[in-house]
């Protein structure tokens, strides 16, 4: 999952090494350690290679982090470990291909709600300007910022519309 999310961040992936090694492997775990290393080395500082903005991969980080701490996702992570466990009375147990997609779709806008709310934070904006920063069309802007409006998250006046 950390590897779709960096690839959705558009961060190279081979900046994340997961490698188990005992604690009687120090030769093997100081050969990892270096390899990762001189991986990192060779990839330079974060987006760098990856021609990103550092400010606004950061503010993508946050919201993501933000959106898996938050409510929505830990439903559907309930509901599909619901489904899990015992299934459903009604009707029949979503695959695991439609399980996914509905954990991606929800990751995604959560994702972007949680990256709308820090740029308006930060200052207010406009749609356009948050459209090109969310990759968004401006009705997708409008229509979340109501969602965190409604919520009491944000005040109308952090919206600039033209």
């Amino acid at each position: 999952m950390i590897n779709r999310l960096l690839g959705d961040l558009q961060v190279n992936p081979s900046r994340l090494s997961l490698e188990w090694v005992s604690a009687a492997e120090a030769p093997r775990y100081v050969r990892l350690i270096r390899s990762f290393t001189d991986r990192l080395r060779e990839l330079g500082p974060l987006g760098s290679s990856e021609d990103l903005d550092v400010e606004h991969l950061m503010v993508k980080f946050k919201a993501v982090k933000m959106a898996l701490e938050g409510k929505r996702l830990r439903m559907v992570i309930a509901r599909q470990a619901k489904y899990m466990k015992e299934g459903d009375r009604y009707r029949e147990i979503p695959s695991d291909h439609k399980l996914q997609a509905d954990f991606n779709k929800t990751l995604a806008a959560e994702t972007a709600s949680q990256e709308l709310l820090l740029y308006v934070q930060e200052k207010p904006r406009s749609v356009e300007e948050l459209a090109g920063l969310l990759n968004l069309s401006s009705d997708d802007v409008i229509a979340s910022f109501k969602k965190l409006e409604k919520k009491k998250l944000v005040d109308s006046d952090r919206l600039v519309v033209s």
